[in-house]
């Protein structure tokens, strides 16, 4: 059985698109990058954080310990600066402001949990797609911020929702930048023995 380890809609929403059936833990943890390592690694040690966590959780509430227990976090970085959700709205302002006219990194690394031979193994990988923004003025900074959207997104923005608009260019995966890289994720669960569940409808 596939667990997702997430509270995000976004994440839940790409995997039924995607034809998965899972079932969800909430296993909150803190949500803090290690200090002097790269933004790649950082982001992947954190997605094995959360796996082991919701592994933990779902275990000691009955499930079995041979689920496949995910888990991912996604960061943006724009030149050597990690932007993560806002604090305010003028975090919002101040993380769009620097977006506009620029190309900035989206990185998710995923986790995947599960029990093997009495051992619990944690395999993790990340995906990094390049996004451009054209220049955006402040009217259409200030308007989106209104709409509350970029509140609980990395880097204020959703490329799912009304900040697509802000988007003129994407390299890699549109779902890397949206909280869940499938294409890789697919491939890992493949090797798993986990596959889309067939609509025989």
């Amino acid at each position: 059985m596939l667990v997702l380890a997430s509270s995000s809609p976004r994440r839940s929403e790409l995997l039924r698109q995607w034809g998965y059936k899972f079932e969800l833990v909430y296993a909150p943890v803190a949500e803090s990058l290690t200090e002097g390592v790269s933004p790649q690694d950082a982001v992947q040690a954190l997605a094995e954080r959360k796996a082991l966590s919701g592994y933990k959780v779902w275990k000691d509430n009955g499930g079995s310990p041979h689920d496949l227990v995910l888990a991912a976090d996604t960061i943006v970085v724009l030149g050597e600066r990690i932007l993560g959700k806002p604090n305010d709205e003028n975090d919002a302002y101040a993380m769009l402001k620097a977006l506009s006219g620029q190309t900035h990194q989206v990185m998710t690394g995923i986790a995947l949990a599960t029990e093997i031979e009495e051992r619990l193994q944690i395999e993790s990988a990340v995906d990094v797609t390049t996004v451009t923004f054209r220049k955006i003025d402040d009217q259409e900074i200030l308007a989106y911020i209104a709409g509350g959207e970029p509140m609980d997104k990395a880097a204020a923005y959703a490329i799912q929702g009304e900040g697509g608009k802000f988007v003129i260019g994407v390299q890699g995966s549109v779902t890397n930048v949206i909280g869940l890289p499938m294409e890789l994720l697919v491939d890992k669960l493949d090797q798993k023995g986990v596959f889309p569940v067939q609509d025989s409808g």
